[in-house]
């Protein structure tokens, strides 16, 4: 266990090379004011996900260097990660749900059973996002593609367990992927096909047991509700990006893969970026095509 302070100087612990559970996490000697709370009511733990999608999101002058370049490179000379976190889709959640009802009960018919997982807080789960309003969207498969193509001569790339970050309220598990060729991540061990552990890769999806599905839960007493804070946990992809790398898509391509978001209201943005409002976001998106006589639409 290691603290550092990350770009926006916020302090991290870190474990590396390994993902730990929450319930690992909760056996280390660990200064948090959430980790441990004992007062969380039931939630549903260790809910699996299959996820094939990844996205990567940034602010307006992100999106026009993405299109200056015609792809993606490292944000600064100080990072040599370009990162993707998981594209949770309406219908990975809807088989999250089945899957861990099933394991709970087998035998019953789960048809009828209302959805839960939308009513908690992760922000994994949420249309929004910190980082911009402006998000790139591929499958997996893709991305590893156009990485494997580009950087890694012809081979696939590899994907190792490079770290879990605990902040204030959030656990991050994250991914390094490399070409074969670049040793640095040697001693991190290879992301699992399968296991019980928190996250692998098999088949095109990155599978992801979720341990806290919400920062906030709620208490009853007599008429009063009362929240209760605590983690919640994600994963996230980090490609290893030489200095002058930019991964290249083409344009069509980087269109058809584009769409707008709402910017959370507890955001991570760095000036010169500010949050926009749908409608300019929509707008900027339309200027761009039109500047570059793009006749397709987004699908």
């Amino acid at each position: 266990m290691s603290t550092r302070r990350n770009a926006r100087n916020v302090v991290e612990t870190y474990f590396d090379g390994q993902h730990l559970s929450l319930y690992d996490l909760k056996e280390e000697e660990i200064d948090h004011r959430y980790l441990f709370k004992n007062n969380i009511p039931a939630y549903p733990e260790s809910v699996e996900f299959d996820v094939k999608k990844v996205s990567h999101v940034t602010g307006r002058c992100g999106l026009e260097g993405i299109f200056t370049d015609l792809g993606f490179r490292q944000p600064s000379n100080t990072s040599h990660f370009l990162w993707w976190e998981l594209s949770i889709t309406t219908d990975d959640i809807c088989s999250a749900e089945q899957r861990f009802l099933t394991s709970l009960s087998p035998c019953t018919h789960i048809c009828d059973q209302l959805p839960f997982l939308e009513y908690f807080t992760s922000k994994a789960f949420q249309k929004e996002s910190p980082y911009g309003n402006f998000r790139f969207t591929f499958s997996i498969r893709e991305l590893l593609y156009h990485y494997g193509d580009q950087f890694c001569h012809d081979q696939s790339p590899v994907l190792r367990v490079y770290e879990t970050v605990l902040y204030k309220q959030e656990i991050l598990y994250t991914i390094v992927v490399h070409p074969r060729n670049i040793h640095c991540y040697d001693d991190y061990p290879r992301l699992p096909k399968n296991g019980d552990g928190v996250c692998g890769y098999a088949k095109g999806s990155i599978w992801w047991r979720c341990q806290s599905p919400s920062e906030t839960y709620r208490h009853r007493f007599n008429v009063n509700w009362n929240n209760q804070y605590y983690v919640w946990d994600h994963v996230c992809l980090a490609l290893h990006m030489e200095p002058g790398w930019v991964l290249h898509v083409d344009q069509d391509r980087l269109f058809k893969r584009l769409n707008v978001c709402e910017v959370s209201q507890r955001h991570l943005l760095k000036p010169p970026e500010t949050p926009l409002s749908l409608n300019e976001a929509d707008n900027i998106f339309t200027n761009l095509k039109a500047g570059v006589g793009y006749p397709g639409v987004r699908d």
